[in-house]
């Protein structure tokens, strides 16, 4: 099928926000006595919603989190991007050569992810185009976010093209059936998380925005 859509992940692909959440989980959980390093929530819970991380925590530690630490991470999530949140490098450039109609699917809260749009200088890309983990039953790495999207912007999953950096995000677009593109330059270690896409069946991985449009004519 032809690439018609584009749906775009929102944290670690078009905005620069990956370390940032992470720092807050951290923050948050440590203030609850729960002690994680860097590299393990890196491994564990980048790609996932807050609500799945906090239930894999309270399943391994035996203790319940406070019922108001999403709303928490909120304020100083929207606190730190108002001081620090940045693009991904090259995306401005590659929204704007990007003629095909584009969309947002994320595991992150509605709210939140419109302000970091609007940041960074991008929100005119997407209007009000976004499905969030709020608006299905199952979150990534469930297909419902993204066969949601296609559905609302009228066309079969085959149709769409899924820009992801997360292996929880690229197996959600690939199990919903899209044409896959796994973007590793948010990565620390690009190489290595190049193979876990590949892995996991993404169309193709890619290291630098400006490539982007190139793939679209390559596989659509």
């Amino acid at each position: 099928m032809t690439i018609r859509h584009i749906i775009f992940d929102c944290d670690g692909v078009l905005i620069d926000s990956e370390e940032i959440s992470m720092e807050i989980d951290r923050r948050l959980l440590a203030e609850n006595g729960v002690h994680i390093s860097e590299g393990e929530m890196h491994q564990r819970f980048v790609g996932k919603t807050f609500a799945a991380m906090v239930s894999e925590v309270e399943a391994q530690t035996g203790q319940p989190l406070p019922t108001d630490l999403e709303a928490r991470k909120d304020v100083l999530m929207l606190e730190v991007y108002r001081k620090e949140l940045k693009p991904i490098a090259g995306v401005r450039e590659a929204l704007a050569a990007i003629t095909l109609p584009k969309s947002i699917g994320t595991n992150g809260p509605r709210a939140r992810a419109m302000e970091a749009l609007s940041i960074v200088g991008i929100k005119q890309h997407f209007g009000e185009r976004m499905t969030t983990f709020e608006d299905v039953k199952n979150g990534k790495p469930a297909p419902d976010i993204y066969l949601l999207a296609a559905e609302r912007a009228g066309f079969a999953p085959g149709q769409c093209a899924v820009v992801e950096d997360s292996v929880t995000g690229v197996a959600a677009a690939v199990a919903a059936g899209c044409v896959t593109f796994g973007f590793t330059g948010s990565q620390v270690h690009r190489s290595e998380h190049a193979l876990k896409l590949v892995e996991l069946g993404a169309t193709a991985v890619f290291d630098d925005m400006a490539q982007l449009t190139g793939l679209i004519t390559k596989f659509g």
